[in-house]
């Protein structure tokens, strides 16, 4: 299947799940001012797990309903978050497995690939020209960022990391050429003090 299909599909549904929650809640709301059956709460609870939490929340929120509810309460706005993180994880994927990097240190300043560098785009030229400028000389899409216009591209083995950043500043629609920089999570924390 076509990437950028499987994406509009993905969008899709999460649209429409937003939607039937968002509505689930307000049916909900009016039955329950007018004394009628209920939706189960265990029913809204899952529209909004299954894709509909933005619209959960909303509905909550527009709607004036469950907000007293410690599960709606705390419980929307953590799916909520979790979606979230979810949906930005899968938006920035690797294209091939992760190889070792070398890294290059340039005194105080930070480390960052000897290999890979980073390459924003204009939206409204589209990636189509620098796809190709990649092609054309010899780069590896490392990854594509779908929630901005950017790529990390590993540079060919036969030109130097600045010769290619040079080479991609000049390709049609590409606003920015950065190192791909390198922090460390494992180093260790020093917190600056602050005189006052």
């Amino acid at each position: 299947m076509n990437e950028s299909i499987g994406w509009h599909i993905v969008v899709m549904y999460l649209v429409v799940m937003n939607v039937v929650a968002f509505v689930a809640y307000g049916i909900d709301k009016w039955k329950a001012r007018h004394g009628r059956w209920r939706i189960r709460e265990t029913v809204l609870l899952a529209v909004a797990v299954l894709g509909g939490g933005v619209g959960a929340w909303a509905g909550m929120l527009v709607w004036h309903h469950k907000t007293r509810h410690v599960k709606f309460r705390y419980g929307i706005p953590l799916i909520v978050a979790v979606q979230v993180m979810l949906l930005l994880l899968t938006a920035c994927r690797a294209r091939q497995e992760a190889a070792p990097v070398s890294m290059v240190e340039h005194g105080s300043m930070q480390e960052h690939s000897a290999s890979v560098l980073l390459v924003l785009y204009d939206p409204e030229v589209g990636k189509e020209p620098l796809l190709k400028a990649i092609r054309q000389c010899g780069a590896h899409i490392v990854y594509d960022y779908n929630m901005m216009p950017g790529m990390a591209i590993k540079k060919p083995d036969d030109k130097t990391l600045e010769e290619t950043m040079q080479y991609f500043r000049t390709v049609k629609g590409v606003v920015n050429v950065e190192y791909d920089h390198i922090y460390r999570l494992t180093d260790p924390v020093r917190p600056r003090l602050e005189r006052m």
